[in-house]
Parts: C-alpha cells; structure tokens; sequence
C-alpha cells in the first residue's frame, strides 16, 4: 500500500494522545504563569522594600545585648545601644546577668552581642563556642587591661616589706593580717563572684600554690560588694587580700599592689589557673552568628569599635559622680552614653557618613 491506512482503534488512540499532549501542554503554561507571578510579586515586594513601603516591611528586629554585671561592660553597652539604635535604626534591649549564664545565652541565640568575652578568662568554652560555629569575634574591647588575684593595698605593703609573693601568705605573720573572726585561722581573699569566669582561675591558683589549707576564697555577690569591701577597708587603712582588675575607676583612684607569682609562660596552656599570674587580656566583642545574616553592617561597626582605658575612664568616672540623679540603672548608663558622645568625638571614626549623621542629629536633639 502506498499509503497509511489508520483503522478505527488507531484512530481513538491517537485522539487520546492528542488530548493527553495538550492537556500537559496546558498545565505547564500554568506552572509557568504560576511561577511567574510569584516572581513578579516578590519582585514588587522587594522593590517596595527598597523604596520604603510600610512599616511592617522595613521593621528591624531587635537586637538583644548581654548586660554583664560590671561597670566597663554596662557602659558600653549603654553606648553600642545607642549608636545602633539611632544609627542603624535596630530597637534594642539587654539581659541582665553574669558571665556564664549570658555566654550560653550568647551559644543559643538568645543574646545577640556581649560586649565583653574576658580571655583566657573564658577560653576554654569561647574556643567551643568557635568550633561549633556558634559565635563570632567582631571586634576588640579594653585592649590596655590587666587582673590580678592577689592584691593588697600600698599601706600593708609599706608596712610588711617581706610580704612580696603568694608564698608568702603561708607564713603566719602575713597569713594573720587577712584572717576575720569567721574564717577558721585563714587569710580572708575577696575573689571573684561566683558566675564570673575569673571565679575559676582564683580557684585554681589557691589550688596549684598549695594555699587552700592558708586561704579562703570568699565571694563578694556582686560587684557592688566587691567595691565596697575593698573602699570599706582603705577608708579605714585595714588590711585586705583581693582580687580586681583595670581600667577601672576604683583601681585608678587607689594604690594597688600585686603579690608576685610565676610567670605565665610557666603554666602549659598558658593556663593561669594552673598557677601563674593572670596576663593583660585579649577582650573581644562578640556576636551569635544569627546576627551576622541578620545585621551584617553590625559587624563593620564593631570591626571598628575602640574602647581604650582613657575612654573607660572618662565614661565610668562621670557615671559614679552622676548615676544617683539620673533615675534607674537603664536610665544611668543611657544618659552616660549619651554624655560620653557629646563630649568625645573619637567615637566618629567607627562610623559611615550617613549613619554617623543620624547619631549626631540624635544627639542634638538631647
């Protein structure tokens, strides 16, 4: 046959072919006008984000800091806060607390920035912390620092120029000079609160000088209570055995000196729980790893951050002078903030033209 014949059956499958083809053909000119309005919408949504569409599409979420209970710490936050707040347009809040509830907050997301990670103070959980990709150095804050477990006020020294290193509190004659009615024949040390990270070293350095059976370590509760045990007893030329650190008001005002101990090149690790002088520490500010998709301008910023001893100081000593007439603690340290930058203008360098401008323009309006 010199041509196809098609019978009825081949006639009726090719018909239900036919129909099957354009129906694909049909859903997928579907799909695709689908796919293509979701693109055109999110298209329009982004453009409208970008023009400045409606509150709820240009809200920032709020970024949360970690309010570590010292002075340096608080102060900084109180003048990030205000910078990011006013420059960035991020509401912000802080969390209350000591150093190890708040560097887990910080692990898990539930605390965006702190301000202050103390190392080697914290190394050892700062380095899982890396590993596990949960946080992220951003910056460096008091890099001119220093601490010491074993201070003594100038006077005692004065007056017991033998007492020179943690040895020699072993000896009755110095170890007596500490001891308080409660404390069983010890020398009494005012260490560090029980949730600071340096609470650890102070333990460690009792245990590896072999003074546990000489010295107890007591803790003051809060910082407050660190202070007013050592002001208490320089007021009054006592003897007292403390732990502190710098810069700081308090250190800067008072004749501190530090019993010797070995070196920390000493100590494997360079561990200085492990019995060695406690080395100027590497400060830094950091982030939970959220925020770096979340504020990634953040981090600019912070990468510029330079919170020297003059500027700690500076802040610090007109937060004592005026943090009773300026209502809460919150209160305190905003108006400290915003003293510090009216009055300082080192801080402008940290910042890009258009975000230092919305500061300023905050400022003024103080």
């Amino acid at each position: 046959m010199s041509t196809l014949e098609v019978g009825p059956r081949e006639a009726a499958e090719s018909s239900s072919k036919s129909i099957e083809e354009t129906l694909y053909f049909m859903l997928r000119r579907i799909k695709i006008s689908l796919v293509m309005l979701a693109i055109l919408i999110l298209t329009s949504l982004t453009v409208t984000t970008a023009c400045g569409g409606s509150d709820s599409d240009t809200t920032k979420r709020e970024i949360v800091f970690a309010g570590l209970n010292w002075d340096s710490a608080l102060i900084q936050n109180g003048v990030a806060r205000y910078i990011v707040e006013n420059g960035y347009g991020y509401p912000t809040s802080h969390v209350e607390g000591a150093t190890v509830p708040l560097f887990e907050g910080l692990r898990k997301g539930d605390i965006d920035i702190t301000m202050e990670i103390w190392l080697p103070n914290q190394q050892a959980v700062w380095d899982n912390a890396i590993k596990a990709g949960e946080v992220i150095p951003v910056g460096k804050s008091l890099e001119d620092n220093w601490q010491n477990t074993f201070l003594i006020p100038d006077y005692v020294a004065e007056a017991n120029p033998g007492l020179k290193n943690v040895e020699d509190l072993k000896k009755d004659e110095y170890k007596s000079l500490f001891v308080e009615p409660d404390s069983g024949g010890k020398a009494v040390l005012v260490g560090c609160i029980a949730q600071w990270a340096c609470r650890g070293i102070n333990e460690g350095q009792l245990e590896a000088y072999g003074l546990e059976e000489h010295v107890e370590l007591r803790d003051p509760g809060t910082m407050a209570g660190l202070n007013g045990a050592i002001q208490g007893a320089y007021t009054k030329k006592a003897p007292v055995l403390f732990y502190y650190w710098g810069p700081t008001t308090l250190s800067s005002q008072l004749n501190m000196v530090g019993l010797e101990q070995p070196p920390i090149a000493n100590c494997a690790g360079a561990d200085p729980a492990l019995g060695c002088e406690i080395p100027a520490a590497e400060v830094l500010v950091a982030m939970n790893m959220n925020l770096v998709e979340d504020a990634p301008e953040l981090i600019t910023f912070f990468r510029s951050w330079d919170w020297s001893a003059s500027n700690q100081l500076a802040a610090e000593g007109w937060h004592a002078d005026n943090k009773d007439a300026a209502g809460s603690s919150d209160e305190a340290y905003t108006a400290t903030a915003v003293w510090y930058l009216k009055n300082n203008d080192a801080w402008k360098t940290w910042l890009p033209e258009a975000e230092l401008a919305k500061v300023e323009e905050a400022l003024a309006a103080k």
